[in-house]
């Protein structure tokens, strides 16, 4: 119908986005409303309504032209927006691909027909693709039975569109399900002709079929249209005498029992009155949605639409006014669902990273992550828990709860942090479930053995500094599953270091400073040369208390905290930490620095081995030359690294002091998996600094830059 689409409008929305972008959703639910394809604020607003109404589905207006402006050019980000939003409600999408883009068409842009079929299959096996597991259903355009939304004939609709986009759908996601027509319900547009058509043609490419019905008399008469028996109801050659009902073209066509879908139905309160508007809502899902016998076959209802627009001229077909108040038609949407929709409990797991593996002794925190996919809201006070099934865990406590207050919505989303610490060594299970206290348990089940290996002594695993002080100790967990105590390696009274897998691979530089002089506190700093999860836990000793740092799965950041622990403010020392050292990391700045060399490609002959200095690290049987050049922030001069050996695959550097280690160098040989050597640095300073890695094998050089503030480290696997 005529207020589906308005170019003009679509044509400024393109132009602003071009200036500038899975929760399981219940399948099931019959309930949906069009929302065209809004963004920021008002899509935000428009799902919170739909979810907040009950609702399991929106349909969206998937502009071709928006996605690929340019031909080979895409642009999937409002779109992307649409689906993580919708997703985060537990919403399912129906996307209407359409609309033609003017340089795939000679015809008029958007509803011109694509001079390319290629082009139409190419955009919407790429959709599919893309948004694989986010949006799984498809209509193929929207009532092209109507010349305003496209130039073509028939055949061609059938031909390039529907059946050439249903065909590349499925190719794109052999999951997808793809409808259509989506042709509006008008004999002067021969609905009925182009139905039987698109169904006789393509029923082998259709996954349900889409149809739009409209009647201003009511629901009645919209219910009239859908299942009436008509004078030639079972003569298609007399239709265009008396048009059949949508039922009897489903049975003469051979689909009827198949999947129906109603994608746009509604009344707008300019036409009628909005206690009308209302009255007709719930009549049509009180025909079709009571469990009446004979009215099955309408799977899903779609009202057209969400929300009145801004712009008094457009009829007011919206169930939310332009401010985004409901009208009666909104609570009377809402109040139909709740009223039919049975108490279910249920909940699916999204994710988890439960080890497979554990020290014993060993504690880190996991996730697990569901969404609630029944009709109840989870509360503390409903006595929603997370539950160890057998009320009983070996690494946990048995309940995770929510938090006083917390509300997890049908749709939502609730991630439980917890910590497990593993027993003796041996194998054990843990099996965790939703359940309502007193109730059931319900939902997915999480069921995983964990192997408990037995945990080196704590004389390999805790590292002590500054003179015992501070005891740290290192967890860890690998993409794996694996989880182990980190290894450690002492170094200086400051310093000390963590492997993980492997002796000759550090994999951590942990870093206590005494910053009394500052300000009274005991520093601490840590840098990674390696991306996996881990916690550092650092004791005070003296005190038993305990700060942990964690650093996330995939992060190659150090920390810094200078306000770790108390230190008794005292007087300052030669060679002491001063006020402006923070951004220097250790003790004050020697004088005479020499100046920062150019970087340039070495010379060296492939057969000359790196010969190692005070300034330079040699890695990997002496192929990799390392030098290290710094800047001083206080004063802009630069200096050069002072290179400490460790193994053949690793090293540090000072800047400062001998004892005050600042950066630790590692260098893999990758070949047996890309071809390539790779390269990783992990900082426990903040300055400015240039990392010069040379193969002295071929000659080639690489130049890392650290900015002045940055404690991240880097991994570089394409390196060499």
């Amino acid at each position: 119908m005529s207020h589906r689409f308005y170019p003009a409008l679509w044509l400024l929305v393109l132009a602003l986005l071009t200036s500038a972008v899975r929760s399981a959703a219940d399948e099931s639910s019959p309930y949906g409303i069009n929302i065209h394809a809004p963004s920021g604020a008002e899509l935000q607003l428009l799902l919170d309504r739909a979810q907040s109404a009950g609702l399991g589905w929106v349909r969206i207006d998937f502009v071709w032209a928006y996605v690929e402006p340019k031909q080979g050019v895409f642009d999937w980000s409002l779109y992307d927006e649409i689906a993580a939003a919708a997703q985060a409600r537990g919403l399912q999408i129906y996307a209407t691909l359409a609309y033609t883009p003017g340089w795939a068409t000679h015809g008029p842009e958007f509803f011109g027909v694509p001079d390319n079929p290629a082009d139409w299959a190419d955009v919407c096996f790429r959709a599919a693709r893309h948004f694989q597991g986010s949006i799984r259903y498809w209509g193929m355009w929207n009532e092209p039975n109507l010349a305003q939304f496209w130039a073509g004939s028939m055949q061609q609709y059938i031909d390039v569109i529907l059946k050439g986009g249903a065909d590349a759908i499925h190719a794109g996601n052999p999951q997808a399900q793809v409808g259509g027509p989506d042709l509006a319900h008008l004999s002067s547009a021969d609905w009925f002709t182009w139905l039987q058509a698109s169904i006789h043609q393509a029923s082998d490419r259709l996954d349900f079929v889409a149809h739009h019905v409209y009647d201003k008399d009511g629901n009645r008469a919209v219910t009239k249209k859908l299942e009436d028996s008509t004078l030639f109801g079972d003569r298609p050659n007399l239709w265009s005498v008396s048009p059949p009902s949508v039922k009897e073209v489903l049975v003469a066509t051979g689909w009827f029992g198949k999947p129906f879908w109603l994608t746009e139905t509604g009344w707008a309160t300019d036409q009628t009155s909005e206690a009308a508007q209302a009255a007709y809502y719930n009549g049509l899902l009180t025909d079709w949605y009571t469990g009446l016998t004979d009215r099955g076959w309408v799977k899903k209802v779609f009202f057209y639409e969400a929300k009145d627009s801004a712009d008094t001229t457009n009829p007011r077909w919206g169930m939310l006014r332009p401010d985004g108040s409901g009208k009666p038609a909104y609570t009377a949407y809402h109040d139909f669902i709740f009223r039919n929709t049975p108490e279910v409990d249920d909940a699916h797991r999204v994710a988890e990273n439960l080890p497979d593996r554990m020290e014993a002794g060993q504690g880190i925190v996991v996730r697990v992550t569901v969404q609630n996919t029944g009709t109840t809201t989870w509360t503390a006070a409903g006595g929603y828990k997370l539950g160890a099934v057998g009320d009983h865990d070996p690494f946990a406590e048995p309940r995770q709860l929510l938090a006083a207050g917390e509300s997890v919505a049908p749709g939502k989303q609730r991630t439980f942090a917890f910590r497990m610490t593993a027993p003796a060594a041996g194998s054990y299970p843990s099996t965790w479930r939703m359940v309502r206290e007193g109730v059931r348990f319900f939902g997915d089940t999480l069921a995983r053995t964990v192997k408990v290996d037995a945990a080196p002594p704590p004389s390999a695993r805790d590292l002590s500094l500054l003179g015992g002080r501070f005891r740290v100790e290192v967890s860890w967990r690998d993409h794996s599953g694996r989880a182990g105590f980190g290894r450690a390696i002492p170094a200086t009274r400051e310093t000390g270091f963590f492997w993980f897998f492997d002796p000759s691979n550090t994999e951590l530089v942990v870093k206590m400073l005494d910053g009394g002089t500052v300000n009274g506190k005991y520093w601490a700093f840590y840098g990674a040369l390696s991306d996996v999860e881990y916690w550092i836990d650092v004791t005070d000793t003296a005190t038993g208390a305990v700060h942990e740092y964690h650093n996330p799965d995939g992060n190659l950041c150090g920390g810094a905290d200078t306000s770790a622990f108390p230190s008794a403010p005292h007087a300052a020392v030669a060679g002491g930490l001063g006020g402006s050292d923070l951004a220097l990391g250790g003790s004050p700045l020697l004088a005479a620095l020499a100046p920062l060399p150019a970087s340039a490609p070495s010379t060296l002959a492939a057969a000359v081995a790196c010969v190692p200095d005070a300034q330079s690290l040699c890695l990997l049987s002496g192929q990799f030359k390392v030098s290290v050049q710094f800047r001083n922030p206080n004063d802009g001069t630069t200096g050069a690294g002072q290179a400490v050996p460790g193994s053949d695959a690793s090293g540090t550097f000072w800047f400062f002091s001998p004892t005050n280690t600042e950066l630790v160098v590692k260098a893999l040989d990758g070949r047996a998996l890309n071809s390539k050597y790779w390269i990783f640095y992990g900082a426990l300073s903040n300055v400015e600094y240039w990392v010069t890695v040379q193969d002295l094998a071929t000659g080639a050089s690489k130049r890392y830059h650290n900015r002045q503030g940055n404690l991240c480290g880097l991994a570089d696997t394409g390196a060499f």
